[in-house]
């Protein structure tokens, strides 16, 4: 367990510093903006689709080209999720990410492009309880085709008329001879 929470450690002082570096070598002008996309009520165990738009912050042009990560930190714990990004349109990133444990999770940007790495924390996301599996339904009844219940009808219809027809006809006979 200890050998847990120094490599914990470790990474988190390796983020921090990388952070650090990237916002202490950017000039004047080389600003970014990082907007997070609003994800849909995420649980965990279950993938969730994030997004990034990133831009500049002097002219608000996107930024694109980059070759993006997204690295996932667990905050208060031990965890660390690493997916490559798709540029979907100009400089809007997203990636499909299944998040092992429900809690809050720190989102960090990595884009290498024009010369450098650059390092950003987009944000938190705070990731529920994993969903309960779906209960398979019983298999319904088995029922009968319609065609077979119209055509029982259709019969029980026909020898109906057929014995209504057999008594009237019965009734309207003379009354043999040997019984009167």
């Amino acid at each position: 367990m200890r050998r847990h929470r120094s490599i914990g450690l470790l990474a988190g002082t390796l983020l921090a510093m990388a952070l650090a570096t990237s916002v202490a070598a950017k000039g004047p002008g080389d600003e970014v903006v990082l907007t997070l996309d609003k994800t849909n009520d995420p649980h965990a165990g279950a993938p969730i689709t994030i997004g990034v738009l990133m831009t500049r912050a002097g002219s608000g042009s996107a930024i694109r080209g980059e070759t993006v990560t997204f690295q996932l930190a667990r905050n208060g714990g031990i965890g660390l999720v690493t997916v490559p990004a798709q540029e979907v349109t100009m400089g809007h990133y997203t990636a499909t990410v299944t998040v092992p444990d429900e809690g809050s999770w720190t989102l960090i940007v990595n884009a290498t492009g024009e010369g450098g790495t650059q390092t950003f924390h987009a944000g938190d996301l705070q990731i529920g309880t994993p969903l309960a599996p779906a209960t398979p339904a019983s298999p319904a009844a088995p029922m009968m085709p319609a065609w077979l219940l119209i055509t029982a009808l259709v019969l029980l219809a026909a020898v109906a008329g057929i014995a209504g027809r057999i008594v009237a006809t019965r009734r309207r006979s003379t009354v043999a001879p040997d019984r009167a």
